[in-house]
């Protein structure tokens, strides 16, 4: 897998170690004691903690721990409790012990509401997650205030005030009382947009979740903010009320805006590792230099079109030369409305050329797209996309189809329910991809052309939960097939169309590319095939500061069609990996090792990549 690592991961390293060593010392720490605990197991308590037996000793972690066991306690209904922290040294060694006064555990009675009438008792009730007769758990508690007034304020409420009082019966239940002053119900007036240099209005208006006329909503209001932010033409949104002078029940909303600038251009550098050993290449570190520019915002209507032009080289230490590996280029264009449909059309064009070192041959890559992609309210998302591709090479011995011509209509659908994009800890991620296509191919007998039609399947169901043993470590599993149906059943399947795995992302251990079946004449390259299974169950575990480690079991392969498919033939490997977590996602360093390598395999293989594996 292909990845870019910018200087400033390496920045923010060294910044953390400097503050790191600021409060941490070389005292070790020889015993963690906690006292004074009798509802919760000692072992239980000791799990919720960042200090342990051996660590190096370091006093932030001692006081988040004293936090962090204070709010435990509060959590389970011990309002009362106080948590001391304490420590002794001795040489070289630290003593720790928490000391715990528990105090009285208190129940939640009943929750009565007074003032409300917009909303019944019932519905209300609901919007708390704690039941009578249930720990009175302070945290789950406020949870539930907030819903109340977030509801409030969804219904023209924005003045709504709540006022919990506690009473406190029978030494431990809790009975509580929320007087509720709703005030007044406040419609949305005008609308106004304030700020626009080159964007036209009804670009900010044709994303507004709220108009006027309409009760006030503060989830409409932050959609619409939200909304403005992911056009990608501001660097500045903010949104203000102003009351009318003769009453608090109408409002002015003020949309303030600072326009990003339209053109821009870039200059990017980066290092990948590629499995290049296909017909004849060599694997290693490539260097990148992307070259990028565009306009965001064409005649002041929210649409972009920008180019980019990416080289790659590697250093050949034999003959001592630079290499040109691959030229990219590439030129997007994005309508983000069709028609009045808020579904983005993108055109895009690409253009690849490929050297070989090796064997001095080339292929070029030419590919046309035009794209839409609409998203439902209920996670589910659909893209249609239309494209054309065009593959020449001058060698036959590198692609045995010689030219190969696609055109294809690409159907899929995603439902993400992912807590978090770049570390989900939570949901899943479901995807069907069904690609029907019509190729032509030279034949590698008669040299004439070959048409052939196929529909290319993908499944994936990706899911993210947290360890039983363990809830601040993540669970994640995978499972992704793949199919290839040829309808003229003369295996005439194009080379970029064919399924392969192996590598940082599928099966770690394998080089990229390079499980399934092998080039007739050269065992080391792999072919591609027609059907594909991949399996992956991973634990990630956050270690400190913004560090995670992962250990992970992969299994998968690829065929040539499916009468060929044999589960013996599933390639299975084990290993672990070091992850940092960036603004740019997970920057990972895994290793992984095969359960049942051939002979004259390696053991294993290192990978590095962006993001996690899936």
């Amino acid at each position: 897998m292909s990845f870019k690592s910018p200087l400033i991961l390496l920045s923010l390293l060294l910044v953390w170690l400097g503050l790191a060593g600021a409060a941490a010392t070389n005292l070790e720490i020889r015993k963690v004691e906690i006292l004074g605990n009798h509802a919760f197991s000692t072992g239980h308590l000791k799990s919720l903690l960042n200090t342990h037996k051996g660590d190096k000793f370091d006093i932030r972690f001692i006081r988040l721990d004293q936090i962090r066991l204070t709010n435990f306690y509060q959590r389970e209904g011990f309002l009362d409790v106080f948590v001391s922290a304490d420590f002794k040294r001795k040489g070289d060694v630290v003593f720790v012990q928490f000391t715990i006064r528990e105090g009285r555990r208190y129940f939640l009675k009943a929750v009565r509401f007074v003032g409300n009438t917009i909303v019944s008792d019932e519905k209300l009730r609901k919007m708390i997650p704690v039941q009578d007769g249930q720990p009175y758990r302070v945290p789950l508690i406020e949870e539930g205030l907030n819903q109340i007034e977030a509801y409030y304020m969804d219904h023209g409420k924005p003045y709504v005030i709540l006022k919990p009082e506690r009473q406190t019966v029978q030494d431990s239940l809790i009975i509580l009382n929320l007087n509720i002053d709703e005030n007044e119900t406040v419609f949305i007036g005008e609308i106004r947009i304030q700020g626009l240099r080159l964007a036209k209005e009804y670009v900010v208006r044709r994303e507004l979740q709220i108009h006027p006329g309409e009760v006030y909503s503060k989830s409409k209001i932050e959609n619409t903010q939200s909304n403005i932010y992911s056009t990608g033409l501001f660097q500045l949104v903010s949104i203000n009320l102003i009351p009318s002078d003769t009453s608090r029940s109408v409002v002015t909303l003020v949309i303030n805006v600072q326009e990003k600038r339209p053109a821009w251009v870039g200059v990017r550098f980066g290092v990948s590792y590629e499995q290049v050993t296909d017909y004849g290449g060599t694997s290693g570190s490539t260097f990148d230099i992307t070259l990028e520019g565009g306009h965001r915002n064409l005649f002041g209507s929210g649409r972009s079109l920008n180019v980019s032009a990416v080289p790659s080289y590697r250093f050949d230490f034999t003959s001592r030369s630079l290499e040109n590996l691959r030229n990219k280029f590439q030129m997007t264009y994005v309508q983000p409305w069709l028609f009045i449909l808020h579904t983005p059309l993108i055109v895009q064009v690409f253009y690849e050329r490929v050297n070989f070192a090796r064997t001095l041959a080339r292929y070029s890559s030419f590919t046309g797209l035009a794209k839409v992609t609409h998203e439902f309210s209920n996670h589910w998302q659909l893209t249609e996309t239309f494209s054309f591709q065009d593959v020449r090479t001058d060698s036959l011995a590198l692609l045995p189809q010689g030219q190969d011509k696609v055109y294809s209509v690409t159907s899929t659908f995603i439902r993400d329910k992912r807590d978090n994009f770049l570390n989900p800890t939570q949901g899943y991620v479901l995807e069907f991809q069904n690609k029907l296509a019509v190729s032509t191919s030279r034949s590698p007998v008669t040299g004439g052309d070959v048409q052939n039609r196929f529909t290319r399947m993908v499944f994936q169901w990706s899911r993210y939960q947290p360890f039983r043993l363990q809830p601040r470590w993540t669970l994640a599993s995978r499972i992704r097939g793949g199919i290839i149906l040829d309808f003229a059943r003369n295996g005439q399947i194009p080379v970029l169309e064919r399924f392969y795995l192996g590598g940082s992302s599928s099966v770690r251990g394998y080089p990229e590319r390079s499980l399934g079946p092998k080039e007739p004449g050269d065992p080391s390259v792999a072919s591609g095939g027609k059907l594909m299974v991949l399996g992956n169950v991973e634990l990630r575990i956050p270690l400190f500061w913004l560090f995670y480690g992962t250990v992970f079991t992969d299994a998968g392969n690829v065929w040539r069609g499916v009468g060929d498919f044999r589960i013996s033939d599933i390639k299975v490997s084990s290993g672990s990996g070091i992850a940092l977590m960036t603004p740019l996602g997970p920057f990972r360093f895994d290793y992984g090792r095969k359960w049942f390598p051939e002979p004259g395999e390696g053991k294993g293989e290192f990978h590095v990549g962006i993001s996690f594996a899936f």
